[in-house]
């Protein structure tokens, strides 16, 4: 699995700028992992979590991930899976199917379970006769690779079973082979890269000197060598820098895992993510303060929260990027679809939103482990200002402050002044609510607090609480607990 990993990072570059040079760089500034690593992952996660392997758990595992990390180079057909509200088989026979699949020869125990676990990872979308055999032979090819065959074995069982060429070599190959995303066009090539290359880093070199799709052709090619030779050092430091912590993890869970049939040796993974840089970015707590002004994948505790229409037409602006990228469900109007949630706001008055963003705020209270993000509904389409839309929250400011999952656009909290929608001017405070930041009370000059107006001036580095209506200092030292409790 690892060396999938590395053969898709190290190709990345190569795949639409082929390289003539067969000492290329390994790693560059701009080497990182695709979308075959992460659908790698979503293999290899699905294995350990799913004891029972179940098809639509790895759909499940797999729009999670894709959706997280849309900017992995997915194809067009691939890309309209993982938007779809309900995604099915579209009969691929692409190299889709062979370059995530590395995972299912580490884990299974003998090689009829490798094939039958290839042939699930393949059905949910390349159920095409060419990309399930593609799935199959690169399993089955790691899989013996493990098992201690000789590549002479592995020629002859992918020859006879799966009726690939295998007769010509790299350098035969190399003069007139072009860009080709087909399993049958890519799978043969990749393992005959696999039987030539006498280390791992020279079937990774061959991989992607041949040219094509190097990344998808480094990735199936180097799975198998993984399984057959050492994986040198150089390279286990280098991915590992371009991995995310999550991905550590998973690839931690699968060595761990009880069958423990991976070449990666445990200690190393342990030592991959108790090294600093790592242990730092595992434990960092970091809050957005503002729902992002982009938003282009969630985790999966995260909601897009969107402006919608009563009919549910997610026809443009953010509600056609929710239904597009998280879910949202064509002709569902108000509420959770997906990794989204709508609010309607195509009305005639603001008013009208009201009772909406009341249910929502009620609904984000109810599931504490979700995070919301909200967008600048209503200020699309539907023409409302960003203040007309922010007062609205203003009005369920004492109910919203116990919801602290809920994040606001910047735009709308610059637009909250205070509790009350009629306190006039005043320095905002908007940013506090919305980004969760330290209470500064020297900042916060009005509010208004169950019909008590409450200023607050700076005097001799500590605040004093002044107001013609309250002047029992125990009352105005609760007020400034309250807001301190509130704002923790």
């Amino acid at each position: 699995m690892l060396g999938a990993i590395i053969g898709d990072t190290v190709g990345s570059i190569y795949e639409f700028n082929n390289t003539k040079d067969y000492n290329f760089p390994l790693f560059t500034d701009r080497s990182r992992p695709t979308d075959d690593s992460i659908m790698t992952f979503a293999v290899a996660k699905w294995l350990i979590q799913d004891k029972e392997h179940r098809a639509e758990s790895l759909v499940e595992i797999m729009l999670d991930l894709g959706r997280r990390y849309q900017d992995r180079g997915y194809g067009g057909g691939f890309r309209r899976w993982l938007s779809s509200a309900n995604p099915q088989p579209y009969g691929s026979f692409g190299n889709g199917a062979g370059m995530r699949v590395s995972a299912v020869g580490l884990y299974a125990e003998t090689l009829e379970e490798a094939r039958s676990l290839a042939r699930i990872t393949a059905s949910i979308t390349h159920n095409h006769p060419e990309g399930i055999k593609g799935a199959e032979s690169i399993a089955a090819c790691v899989f013996l690779a493990r098992e201690g065959k000789s590549k002479e074995e592995i020629k002859a069982y992918v020859e006879q079973e799966f009726n690939y060429d295998l007769s010509k070599s790299i350098a035969e190959i190399r003069p007139y082979y072009f860009f080709d995303e087909t399993s049958q066009g890519t799978n043969p090539v990749a393992i005959r890269a696999f039987l030539e290359g006498n280390s791992f880093e020279e079937v990774l070199r061959l991989a992607i000197w041949v040219g094509g799709d190097s990344d998808t052709m480094a990735a199936m090619a180097c799975a198998i060598a993984a399984a057959y030779y050492h994986i040198p050092h150089f390279f286990i430091e280098n991915i590992y820098k371009r991995l995310e912590v999550e991905f550590l993890e998973i690839i931690r869970n699968f060595v761990s895992y009880d069958r423990n049939r991976t070449i990666l040796e445990p200690f190393l993974i342990d030592w991959i993510l108790n090294e600093k840089r790592v242990k730092e970015a595992h434990n960092q707590k970091y809050e957005a303060y503002y729902t992002p002004q982009f938003i282009r994948n969630l985790n999966s505790d995260e909601v897009f929260v969107f402006g919608s229409n009563l009919v549910g037409v997610h026809a443009s602006g953010a509600a056609r990027a929710a239904h597009k990228f998280f879910g949202a469900t064509w002709g569902q109007g108000e509420g959770l679809s997906g990794q989204s949630y709508a609010i309607p706001t195509m009305f005639k008055s603001a008013e009208e939103i009201k009772p909406y963003i009341l249910r929502f705020i009620k609904f984000a209270r109810q599931n504490p482990q979700l995070k919301f993000f909200l967008t600048r509904i209503g200020t699309g389409i539907a023409g409302f200002s960003d203040g007309e839309i922010s007062r609205l929250f203003c009005d369920y400011m004492e109910y919203w402050l116990s919801v602290p999952n809920i994040y606001l656009p910047k735009e709308f909290a610059e637009d909250l002044l205070c509790y009350d929608t009629h306190c006039g001017p005043g320095e905002r405070w908007g940013e506090y609510i919305a980004g969760r930041q330290p209470l500064d009370i020297e900042r916060i000059t009005r509010v208004r607090l169950k019909g008590q107006e409450v200023d607050f001036k700076h005097k001799k580095k500590k605040p004093v609480f002044s107001n013609s209506r309250i002047q029992d200092k125990s009352f105005s030292a609760k007020i400034k607990g309250l807001f301190q409790k509130l704002f923790k």
